[in-house]
């Protein structure tokens, strides 16, 4: 795959990430987190199936031996990540949440730098930083005391476990993508996720108070459509992008690209839901585009020198 498309491809993710939780607070309706979730992950796990079935076997295939591990990055990534943030989301504020999972790049560079060999270049420092400056701006509005790390302790915690889970995910890509294709991985990845899911979505427990199987007479469309937008823009093309990104670019370089959510977040609701946008909005979402740019910005400039080099010989 062409880097320029990759990129393209890349941004396009991190727009519908941006989406998707308008996406769920319009389709959610009454349905538990967990139930629409599994939702979501069985659209997904349809057009996977699909796709993989045209797939040619020796591609498609996987070795029993890592199994497990891709099981593990399922639970990391999809099953148990979502899990573990709407679980936080039940102590914690919108604001808070935001920005402590924010801190998943920050780790997933640290983490490359210090045991994947990958250069942390001062210019990348400075660009993580403007990035986190920009979410805090967007979060807080300009208003640090809508930070309220007190009474909410136990959901910062999960969401700061929510952030490694997301760094882990990232980072352990990093090892089954010398081996199989992003494609495979993910189809995968999500099938056993799904797997997961399923005993949370139709038992009652501490994520559901019911069964999926007594609300579904009850299941309207807009819960349908969103489910099946999220599956098919957030899931397959997201997680696929990411993946292949990941494979191409690394996870620090990939990662950064995560802090464009928040900013696409506030446009939407504000298209959708009114919520307003201020100053704050607009110098955040400047500082994280010029954050991702400048994390970006040795590549294309390596880029370029192997392009002169070319033309010189």
């Amino acid at each position: 795959m062409r880097k320029n498309f990759l990129y393209f491809l890349l941004i396009l993710t991190v727009i519908f990430w941006g989406t998707s939780f308008g996406a769920v607070k319009i389709g959610i309706g009454n349905l538990s987190p967990v139930q629409f979730l599994f939702l979501r992950t069985l659209f997904a796990t349809i057009i996977f199936s699909i796709i993989l079935f045209k797939t040619p076997k020796n591609k498609r295939k996987v070795s029993k031996k890592d199994i497990p591990y891709i099981m593990y990055l399922g639970f990391m990534g999809i099953g148990g990540y979502f899990i573990v943030q709407y679980t936080a989301l039940e102590y914690t504020t919108t604001v808070n949440a935001s920005l402590l999972v924010g801190l998943a790049p920050i780790i997933v560079a640290i983490y490359s730098c210090l045991f994947l060999k990958e250069k942390l270049e001062l210019v990348r420092i400075m660009g993580i930083a403007m990035c986190f400056a920009g979410i805090i701006l967007i979060i807080t509005k300009g208003n640090v005391s809508n930070l309220s790390f007190g009474k909410t302790m136990f959901g910062d915690m999960l969401m700061l476990l929510n952030a490694v889970m997301l760094a882990i995910f990232s980072i352990g890509a990093k090892k089954i993508l010398k081996k199989y294709d992003p494609f495979i991985v993910v189809a995968y990845m999500n099938i056993f996720a799904l797997i997961m899911l399923a005993p949370f979505a139709f038992t009652s427990n501490f994520l559901s108070s019911d069964s999926l199987l007594s609300k579904f007479n009850d299941i309207d469309m807009k819960a349908i459509l969103a489910a099946l937008y999220l599956g098919a823009t957030c899931t397959v093309l997201g997680y696929y992008s990411w993946y292949s990104a990941i494979k191409e670019f690394g996870p620090s370089r990939t990662s950064v690209f995560n802090y464009i959510n928040p900013l696409v977040a506030s446009i939407v609701s504000f298209m959708l839901f009114d919520e307003g946008i201020n100053v704050c909005t607009i110098l955040g979402g400047i500082s994280i585009i010029g954050g991702v740019a400048l994390n970006n910005v040795q590549n294309i400039l390596h880029k370029k020198e192997k392009f002169k080099q070319k033309v010189v010989r």
